[in-house]
């Protein structure tokens, strides 16, 4: 079974952000809800974390679950919300009103599905 994603960028990205914020392994297990030794095994490249932990370790590290996995090297949700075309996108989406929203929703949920059964993520 495929991981999706590098380990070795994983646990480089951890550990780089949480030096970033000024956080031992004992503050940040302890802020994200999992043993330091979890932490440091997942620093290690010893243990791969379920999604539901990297959620929370990404928030509690500012950055998102899309750059601890390398799939973007945007560290911060701010860097990807300064992209013109990110922010040409939320403007837009903002003005619309409610039932619009939801019809956008659903495509993008209807995209994603269908990419998904080509095999891509």
């Amino acid at each position: 079974m495929s991981v999706g994603f590098d380990k070795e960028v994983l646990r480089r990205r951890i550990t780089e952000a949480r030096g970033s914020k000024g956080l031992n392994q004992v503050q940040l297990a302890s802020s994200s809800g999992v043993t330091p030794a979890a932490i440091s095994q997942i620093e290690k490249g010893h243990r791969t974390p379920t999604i539901p932990v990297l959620r929370r370790i990404a928030k509690v590290l500012g950055v998102s679950l899309d750059y601890l996995t390398g799939k973007t090297n945007h560290s911060q949700l701010k860097d990807m919300l300064e992209d013109p075309e990110v922010m040409a996108f939320y403007r837009g989406f903002q003005s619309l009103d409610p039932d619009d929203k939801d019809v956008i929703q659903k495509q993008i949920d209807f995209l994603k599905s269908k990419s998904r059964g080509r095999g891509k993520k």
